[in-house]
């Protein structure tokens, strides 16, 4: 793959990420608005599965550029350090936000104790020993020339590709559900890693895609094939509708049926259309750059600015969607200072919040 498409799509993955800023100044409001619904559906359902795919085709590609252990010492560095920082400094003042707010106490309530937004990066960390061993899997079997070799001799059906991927992402959930819900007291920290298991084979989806040429070729052809799995699942959430109650068993919280399917099936059709487009790209726009250059701090410091902002927001009483847009805007216009006015200049901020080691180039976060 070309690096002009590589840098395409990693424009991509740094959109997904900021999406969040849209997606959590929704969480601090009083109300569940149709459009914040939509907005969490749409999240869930579409945005960091994509993102895990894609950042699967791109760590791949990254680890062939650098070599297997050089990639991994620099992805542990990376990852690490950032999720270090967001778990045990930004993620306890998150916490104290929310619970005075919540209660008027800067002593965090157990309900607002976890891992808020930095799940992400331990999901990240998590799959480096996965793209390592797929790796040198590769160097020692040639699993990819005999995908390679599997999709032109039979060219298998993209539909049920990504099917399959998505079925499988699925019941890796309802497993980890199963568990969860046997698990009693425990069930809560159970259920909380989900993301890791649910978001696994998606992330191996994108790396046999960056590793396999003609099974890139193959899926990425037409659209076609993507648009009918996403049609297929837009189906089956209106029949769900003609169930009694509306279906509503079926969408009653994270874990039901079909809240995990949609969140599975979707993301491997909207990734195939996202390699697709950026594989078309001739050119990034010198402001998608810059916003992509700083996607990594803006996701990182975005939602403690949001719970701080909204601190000072809430007591004015203001229309729901006008809070909403202050928070977005605000939010992303700050984070965004941080990134240019801090983190460009110090480089131990730059190791915090982006990963950089202060010794060597400067390089993408999460490459």
């Amino acid at each position: 793959m070309r690096s002009e498409r590589i840098v395409g799509l990693d424009n991509w993955r740094a959109l997904l990420m900021l999406a969040g800023v849209f997606l959590h100044a929704t969480t601090v409001q009083d109300i569940d608005l149709p459009l914040f619904v939509l907005i969490a559906k749409t999240s869930s359902n579409f945005r960091m599965g994509t993102f895990f795919a894609i950042a699967g085709l791109l760590s791949l590609l990254a680890i062939r550029k650098r070599g297997a252990d050089l990639w991994l010492a620099r992805r542990s560095f990376q990852i690490g350090v950032p999720m270090c920082f967001g778990l045990f400094v930004l993620a306890p003042l998150m916490s104290v936000c929310a619970s005075w707010r919540a209660f008027g106490t800067m002593a965090p309530a157990l309900q607002e104790l976890g891992w808020w937004h930095f799940w992400f990066l331990v999901d990240l960390l998590a799959y480096a020993p996965i793209t390592f061993w797929l790796f040198r899997a590769d160097q020692a079997h040639r699993i990819f020339a005999r995908i390679d070799q599997w999709v032109e001799r039979d060219r298998p059906s993209v539909t049920l590709i990504i099917l399959a991927v998505g079925v499988i992402a699925t019941m890796s959930v309802l497993l980890v559900a199963r568990l969860a819900s046997d698990a009693g007291r425990l069930a809560e920290p159970a259920w909380a890693v989900h993301q890791i298991p649910g978001y696994a084979p998606l992330y191996v989806f994108g790396m046999v895609m960056a590793g396999s040429p003609a099974l890139l070729r193959h899926v990425t052809a037409r659209t076609g094939p993507a648009f009918t799995v996403l049609a297929m699942v837009f189906a089956l959430c209106l029949a769900s509708r003609l169930l009694p109650g509306g279906g509503k068993a079926l969408f009653d919280g994270p874990a039901s049926l079909l809240n995990v399917m949609t969140s599975c099936l979707c993301p491997p059709a909207v990734a195939v259309l996202i390699v697709r487009s950026a594989i078309a790209m001739r050119r990034t726009p010198l402001p998608l750059r810059r916003i992509s250059d700083a996607a990594f701090t803006i996701y990182m410091v975005h939602f403690p600015i949001i719970l701080a902002l909204d601190l000072l927001i809430d007591p004015l009483r203001l229309n729901p969607y006008v809070s909403y847009l202050l928070l977005v805007g605000l939010s992303g216009w700050l984070s965004y200072l941080v990134h240019r006015l801090i983190v460009r200049r110090f480089p131990f901020a730059a190791m915090l919040l982006n990963g950089i080691n202060p010794a060597r180039p400067r390089a993408a976060a999460t490459e």
